[in-house]
Protein backbone atom coordinates (compact mmCIF):
# COMPACT_ATOMS: atom_id res chain seq x y z
CA UNK A 1 0.00 0.00 0.00
CA UNK A 2 2.34 2.77 1.20
CA UNK A 3 5.63 1.15 0.46
CA UNK A 4 8.43 3.59 0.00
CA UNK A 5 12.06 3.06 0.66
CA UNK A 6 13.62 4.75 3.65
CA UNK A 7 16.68 5.36 1.49
CA UNK A 8 14.88 8.05 -0.48
CA UNK A 9 15.42 11.54 0.83
CA UNK A 10 11.70 12.34 0.84
CA UNK A 11 9.71 9.22 -0.11
CA UNK A 12 6.49 9.95 -2.00
CA UNK A 13 3.41 7.81 -2.28
CA UNK A 14 0.13 7.76 -4.19
CA UNK A 15 -2.66 5.34 -3.33
CA UNK A 16 -6.19 4.81 -4.66
CA UNK A 17 -8.64 4.11 -1.86
CA UNK A 18 -12.17 2.66 -2.07
CA UNK A 19 -13.76 5.47 -0.06
CA UNK A 20 -14.86 9.02 -0.74
CA UNK A 21 -12.39 11.72 0.15
CA UNK A 22 -14.61 13.27 2.84
CA UNK A 23 -15.10 9.87 4.50
CA UNK A 24 -11.37 9.33 4.50
CA UNK A 25 -10.63 12.75 5.97
CA UNK A 26 -13.17 12.06 8.71
CA UNK A 27 -11.54 8.67 9.37
CA UNK A 28 -8.14 10.37 9.76
CA UNK A 29 -9.65 12.92 12.11
CA UNK A 30 -11.24 10.23 14.30
CA UNK A 31 -8.08 8.12 14.29
CA UNK A 32 -5.99 11.07 15.40
CA UNK A 33 -8.42 11.89 18.20
CA UNK A 34 -8.72 8.39 19.62
CA UNK A 35 -6.32 5.73 18.38
CA UNK A 36 -2.88 7.20 18.44
CA UNK A 37 -1.71 9.40 21.31
CA UNK A 38 1.87 9.34 19.93
CA UNK A 39 0.92 11.35 16.86
CA UNK A 40 -0.34 14.86 16.27
CA UNK A 41 -2.14 15.98 13.19
CA UNK A 42 -3.53 18.99 11.43
CA UNK A 43 -6.30 18.73 8.87
CA UNK A 44 -7.00 21.72 6.62
CA UNK A 45 -9.50 20.97 3.90
CA UNK A 46 -8.03 18.09 1.90
CA UNK A 47 -4.52 18.51 3.30
CA UNK A 48 -3.35 16.42 6.28
CA UNK A 49 -0.10 16.87 8.19
CA UNK A 50 0.92 14.09 10.57
CA UNK A 51 3.68 14.68 13.06
CA UNK A 52 5.23 12.84 15.98
CA UNK A 53 3.85 14.05 19.33
CA UNK A 54 5.82 16.93 20.80
CA UNK A 55 7.06 14.97 23.84
CA UNK A 56 8.53 12.24 21.57
CA UNK A 57 9.86 14.52 18.86
CA UNK A 58 13.57 15.01 18.23
CA UNK A 59 15.47 17.02 15.64
CA UNK A 60 15.29 14.24 13.05
CA UNK A 61 11.64 13.28 13.59
CA UNK A 62 9.76 12.91 10.30
CA UNK A 63 6.60 14.58 9.13
CA UNK A 64 4.03 13.16 6.74
CA UNK A 65 2.21 15.59 4.43
CA UNK A 66 -0.61 14.27 2.30
CA UNK A 67 -3.69 15.32 0.44
CA UNK A 68 -6.88 13.40 -0.07
CA UNK A 69 -8.62 14.10 -3.38
CA UNK A 70 -11.66 12.77 -5.17
CA UNK A 71 -10.83 10.23 -7.86
CA UNK A 72 -11.22 11.89 -11.28
CA UNK A 73 -13.20 8.99 -12.85
CA UNK A 74 -14.85 7.11 -10.01
CA UNK A 75 -17.08 8.78 -7.41
CA UNK A 76 -16.65 6.08 -4.76
CA UNK A 77 -12.86 6.29 -4.77
CA UNK A 78 -10.31 8.83 -3.68
CA UNK A 79 -6.60 9.35 -4.12
CA UNK A 80 -4.23 9.81 -1.18
CA UNK A 81 -0.90 11.32 -2.21
CA UNK A 82 1.88 12.64 -0.07
CA UNK A 83 5.43 12.58 1.10
CA UNK A 84 7.33 11.63 4.22
CA UNK A 85 10.39 13.56 5.14
CA UNK A 86 12.10 15.81 7.59
CA UNK A 87 10.16 18.70 9.05
CA UNK A 88 10.40 21.90 6.98
CA UNK A 89 13.01 23.58 9.21
CA UNK A 90 15.40 20.61 8.89
CA UNK A 91 14.82 20.33 5.14
CA UNK A 92 15.41 24.06 4.65
CA UNK A 93 18.60 24.01 6.72
CA UNK A 94 20.13 21.19 4.70
CA UNK A 95 19.13 22.70 1.37
CA UNK A 96 20.72 25.97 2.51
CA UNK A 97 23.90 24.12 3.51
CA UNK A 98 24.11 22.29 0.16
CA UNK A 99 23.43 25.46 -1.82
CA UNK A 100 25.89 27.59 0.18
CA UNK A 101 28.73 25.09 0.05
CA UNK A 102 28.14 24.40 -3.65
CA UNK A 103 27.98 28.06 -4.60
CA UNK A 104 30.97 29.07 -2.50
CA UNK A 105 33.04 26.10 -3.68
CA UNK A 106 32.19 26.84 -7.31
CA UNK A 107 32.99 30.56 -7.12
CA UNK A 108 36.23 30.22 -5.16
CA UNK A 109 37.29 27.17 -7.19
CA UNK A 110 36.59 29.01 -10.44
CA UNK A 111 38.83 31.87 -9.33
CA UNK A 112 41.54 29.30 -8.53
CA UNK A 113 41.17 27.65 -11.94
CA UNK A 114 41.35 31.08 -13.64
CA UNK A 115 44.57 31.86 -11.84
CA UNK A 116 45.99 28.43 -12.70
CA UNK A 117 45.14 28.96 -16.37
CA UNK A 118 47.02 32.27 -16.22
CA UNK A 119 50.07 30.36 -14.99
CA UNK A 120 49.89 31.33 -11.33
CA UNK A 121 49.57 28.69 -8.64
CA UNK A 122 46.58 29.37 -6.43
CA UNK A 123 45.65 27.60 -3.20
CA UNK A 124 42.05 28.47 -4.12
CA UNK A 125 42.07 25.31 -6.26
CA UNK A 126 41.57 23.43 -3.00
CA UNK A 127 38.05 24.90 -2.81
CA UNK A 128 36.66 22.13 -5.03
CA UNK A 129 37.79 19.12 -2.96
CA UNK A 130 37.06 20.93 0.31
CA UNK A 131 33.53 21.79 -0.87
CA UNK A 132 33.00 18.18 -1.89
CA UNK A 133 34.16 17.00 1.56
CA UNK A 134 31.79 19.44 3.29
CA UNK A 135 28.89 18.33 1.08
CA UNK A 136 29.71 14.70 1.75
CA UNK A 137 29.76 15.43 5.50
CA UNK A 138 26.35 17.12 5.31
CA UNK A 139 24.99 14.20 3.26
CA UNK A 140 26.30 11.60 5.71
CA UNK A 141 24.86 13.60 8.61
CA UNK A 142 21.46 13.66 6.92
CA UNK A 143 21.67 9.89 6.32
CA UNK A 144 22.45 9.35 10.00
CA UNK A 145 19.41 11.45 10.90
CA UNK A 146 17.32 9.44 8.45
CA UNK A 147 18.36 6.23 10.22
CA UNK A 148 17.49 7.79 13.60
CA UNK A 149 14.01 8.62 12.26
CA UNK A 150 13.36 5.21 10.68
CA UNK A 151 11.15 3.84 13.48
CA UNK A 152 9.06 7.01 13.63
CA UNK A 153 8.73 6.98 9.84
CA UNK A 154 7.39 3.43 10.00
CA UNK A 155 5.00 4.50 12.74
CA UNK A 156 3.57 7.24 10.50
CA UNK A 157 3.26 4.83 7.58
CA UNK A 158 1.53 2.21 9.74
CA UNK A 159 -0.93 4.81 11.00
CA UNK A 160 -1.87 5.76 7.44
CA UNK A 161 -2.13 2.09 6.41
CA UNK A 162 -4.43 1.45 9.37
CA UNK A 163 -6.80 4.27 8.46
CA UNK A 164 -6.83 3.45 4.74
CA UNK A 165 -7.36 -0.30 5.27
CA UNK A 166 -10.15 0.07 7.86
Amino acid sequence: MIDSSITHLRPRFRVEVNARSQELIEAFSQALDSKHPGLEGLIKGQHIILDIAHDRRHYWSPQLNMRVENHPQEEQKSIVAGLIGPRPNVWTLFMFIYFSIGTLGFIIGSIGVSRALLGTYSPLLWAFPIAILFMLSAFLTSKKGERMAKDQTEELKEFVRGVINR
